[in-house]
């Protein structure tokens, strides 16, 4: 115990924050106050850290982080055309979470990576054990019910964060190479994704089906083996949760039901139609305003404003707070310059160069599942799946800065 305590009190800065990062990474799935506080804390130690001039020149070169800065400086440029600058700014405030990125990206050393991921997984275990124990109605936890098992965060963001983890274990498998971890992984894999289909979160469960035919291109070299081993795999998984998951089998009725409404009788009032409808309403401002947009709101005044005007047989869309999708809202407040901006921070990841293999795939996997997620959720702008991005996107880079590192000292 003394020596543990004399470790800690000579640790750098540096070393702090590496510590940190590993309980933040943990905490992230289920805790708000643990990510809002460690987000804090992060960021004020990395003002102090060592070498800091280093880490901004580092800041001035990396794509990623500069297009995230180019966002939000666009966000905050647009309040001079937006209809309620204050509204604005109260919008634009919650992306203050993403400073873990300059945090993790700059400071993290390689072993603690792993731990990071690994501390996640954990969180997401513990998250998990309570949604099944919730599911079958062995604990009450706050105003969660068996119908919706999602104890920490909304079921759109929890299915997200399930489909990520299911694959981010699928991918450990076929890079594992010793047959109990191997084991191990597989059978977590399938315990997160039967919780991914016992929930009703059908943002995640889509991004999930479309993202691990990715994962299996990129990790089976023969391609047609490829696709249908994974095809057999998710046709399994599909039967097996629409005959046990009363949840799953009901959302996806439900989905098809909704599908019919919209296509035969132009009916937007329902989950899935009011989406649709927003989706409408939201081109066609974008048409009126392409280059810059409406400016950033935190109320969407504009959109009932024109659902008034010009769709008055949508007016059931009107109690919705965002559009639930991040393109379409990044569109509407910023135009084409701001979804520019938007979409380039991704394919700044996805360009990273990041030589390892299983820490490639996983680059392309959390890209694909946030971005398909993004279609029905304003990801980018919630809590959990805003430290969700600036998580892996942390290390994503800190990986790129290493990896370049290395090779410079060779």
């Amino acid at each position: 115990m003394n020596l543990t305590i004399a470790k800690l009190k000579n640790l750098s800065i540096d070393g702090y924050i590496n510590y940190l990062f590993v309980i933040y990474a943990f905490l992230l799935p289920i805790s708000r106050a643990g990510i809002s506080i460690l987000t804090a804390l992060l960021f004020i130690l990395w003002l102090f850290s060592n070498d800091f001039e280093k880490k901004i020149d580092f800041i001035k070169t990396n794509r990623v982080i500069l297009y995230f800065f180019a966002f939000v400086g666009f966000s905050l440029i647009s309040l001079f055309w937006s209809d309620n600058a204050l509204s604005g700014l109260a919008y634009i405030r919650k992306y203050w979470y993403f400073l873990v990125i300059l945090v993790v990206a700059t400071t993290i050393q390689k072993r603690f990576i792993e731990y990071g991921i690994s501390a996640f997984l954990a969180g997401m275990l513990i998250s998990e054990a309570i949604s099944y124990s919730i599911f079958f109605e062995l604990i009450e936890f706050k105003n969660v019910t068996p119908d919706d098992p999602t104890p920490f965060m909304n079921h759109l963001q929890y299915s997200m964060f399930l489909a990520f983890t299911a694959l981010l274990l699928l991918n450990r498998f076929f890079h594992e190479e010793a047959s109990r971890w191997k084991i191990f992984y597989f059978l977590y894999f399938l315990i997160v994704t039967s919780n991914l289909f016992l929930n009703g979160g059908r943002t995640g469960q889509l991004a999930f089906v479309v993202s691990i035919f990715i994962v299996g291109f990129l990790n089976i070299k023969n391609k047609v083996l490829a696709f249908l081993s994974i095809l057999a795999l998710v046709s399994s998984i599909l039967y097996i949760a629409y005959h046990t998951s009363p949840i799953f089998k009901d959302r996806l009725n439900t989905s098809f039901t909704e599908l019919q409404k919209i296509t035969q009788e132009s009916n937007y009032c329902s989950s899935f139609g009011s989406r649709v409808g927003l989706w409408i309403v939201g081109s066609e401002i974008f048409f009126k305003n392409p280059i810059v947009g409406v400016g950033v709101n935190k109320e969407i005044v504009e959109m009932k404003k024109h659902v008034k005007e010009s769709h008055p047989d949508k007016i059931c869309i009107t109690y919705l707070l965002d559009y639930h999708n991040i393109y379409i809202q990044s569109a509407v407040h910023l135009g084409i310059i701001g979804l520019f901006l938007y979409l380039m921070i991704f394919y700044s990841i996805l360009k990273l160069k990041i030589i390892q293999g299983y820490y490639r795939n996983l680059v392309i996997t959390f890209v694909s599942v946030y971005s398909i997620s993004s279609f029905f959720e304003t990801m980018f702008h919630e809590q959990f799946s805003m430290a969700f991005l600036a998580l892996f996107a942390g290390i994503f880079i800190a990986l790129n800065r290493i990896e370049h590192e290395a090779k410079l000292y060779r």
